[in-house]
């Protein structure tokens, strides 16, 4: 049975995009619709579909930049060569140990990385609350979602909410396409190189050419992505978070 653990989960009116459900009941729907096409909009449907196939392209591009350790001469090849069933987050757990050991990298460009697959996940959360979650408050765009630990969220729905939510997918997906850069050059998966005219062969750059001209190249990309995908509009509060905000004052004050 799905269950709200303690006081302090309880909803603080501050919670954008998804929050565990308030316990008033003046806030509960009168009425639910069932039907998701006459609970929701055509819109809205388009951007649940839209979200749930972005997401796809996000974590079968992680997958990709995955295979790229095979190059690598760390350990880590053999983990993920052999572990099929390895889910989003320990896949992201085994790249972050593989960047964080990197000679190549710096903390600026470990930095970025770690900010985008932070990102990756929480998009997946609000994804998959989003793709499971239940018709509740349709009116106001509020889904019902429970977790894998069993315990009740609700989710916005609304179509500001979920075009919102897609459009950051959207500038996330570049992003990810840049770290594909940066674990190409890590694990020498993809080193560049120039044109020796004399021994008609391309000779790789060295380690410092790549420090100080090919990276800072790709991380300075990184950046500029990153600093857009913040200035995208933010995910809304919930409709009702003034309401939230008055019971709680009225009870003398909830915790996040």
């Amino acid at each position: 049975m799905a269950r709200i653990s303690k006081k302090s989960t309880l909803p603080t009116g501050q919670e954008r995009m998804k929050r565990r459900p308030p316990t008033d009941l003046s806030l509960r729907p009168h009425k639910i619709e069932f039907d998701p096409k006459q609970a929701y909009s055509a819109e809205q449907l388009a951007e649940i579909g839209a979200i749930a196939l972005r997401t796809n392209q996000i974590e079968a591009h992680i997958d990709f930049i995955g295979s790229h350790i095979l190059f690598s001469t760390t350990p880590f090849w053999l983990q993920i060569a052999t572990d099929n069933a390895l889910g989003l987050k320990a896949k992201l757990a085994l790249l972050r140990e593989c960047y964080e050991r990197s000679t190549l990298l710096d903390d600026k460009a470990k930095n970025c990385i770690k900010d985008c697959f932070d990102e990756v996940l929480q998009c997946r959360n609000y994804r998959n609350a989003v793709i499971h979650h239940h018709i509740y408050d349709h009116s106001q765009g509020i889904g019902a979602y429970v977790d894998h630990a069993k315990e009740s969220h609700q989710i916005l729905v609304s179509l500001d909410a979920l075009t919102t939510l897609y459009k950051i997918m959207c500038s996330l997906l570049d992003e990810v396409r840049e770290v594909d850069m940066l674990f190409r050059l890590m694990t020498d998966a993809q080193r560049p190189g120039k044109w020796d005219e004399k021994a008609g062969v391309i000779k790789p750059f060295d380690d410092d050419y790549l420090k100080a001209n090919i990276i800072p190249h790709h991380v300075e990309r990184l950046m500029k992505l990153q600093r857009e995908r913040k200035e995208l509009h933010k995910l809304p509060h919930f409709p009702d978070a003034d309401l939230i905000k008055s019971f709680n004052e009225r009870e003398g004050g909830v915790g996040e």
